[in-house]
């Protein structure tokens, strides 16, 4: 799938099928996120990759918003270094970005975390002090009911691009 069609069609998967994630998805995956823009190109990200489903279940437990975690055949735990504040968020966001969209362009559907111990998931995962968690991604096969479940549902591009100036919308 070309990238364009992948973020046009992305939507966000909470339910997955059982069927396991090859670790070489898993690291072109990762790819993607260290292929992310990085202000003064600092890379403030690290990336691990759980496939052990009694992790999968104990990280699942700790996701507040993302229980879905534990039903996953796979996550990749991304890591932010505490000493980046200043770009370290915005940075780290653009690798998830393209992480979602590199795994739905091969099939694979996955959730942004929003809520979670991150204390908790770094001792499970012997996180370094010097980092903390950023997020937690699951990822696998949409369930059919993902699949048949319809896409986001924007604004109306009249409300949200204008053109030359605030209040111009742009043409379509």
């Amino acid at each position: 799938m070309d990238a364009l069609k992948a973020i046009l069609s992305r939507r966000a998967v909470r339910e997955f099928t059982k069927q396991p994630v090859a670790l070489e998805q898993l690291i072109k995956i990762a790819d993607a996120g260290r292929h992310a823009m990085s202000a003064r190109n600092q890379q403030p990200w690290h990336f691990i990759i759980v496939r052990e489903p009694k992790t999968l279940t104990e990280l699942g437990a700790l996701c507040t918003t993302g229980r879905f975690v534990g039903g996953a055949p796979s996550a990749i735990v991304v890591l932010k270094d505490k000493g980046n504040q200043r770009w370290g968020d915005s940075d780290c966001a653009q690798a998830v970005q393209n992480m979602a969209n590199a795994a739905w362009a091969m099939g694979l559907g996955t959730c942004w975390v929003g809520h979670f111990d991150g204390q908790k998931i770094a001792a499970i995962l012997g996180v370094p002090d010097s980092w903390a968690v950023f997020t937690v991604l699951p990822f696998g096969s949409p369930a059919p009911s993902e699949i048949a479940s319809r896409g986001p549902r924007l604004r109306p591009r009249a409300e949200t691009v204008d053109s030359e100036h605030f209040g111009r919308p742009a043409v379509s």
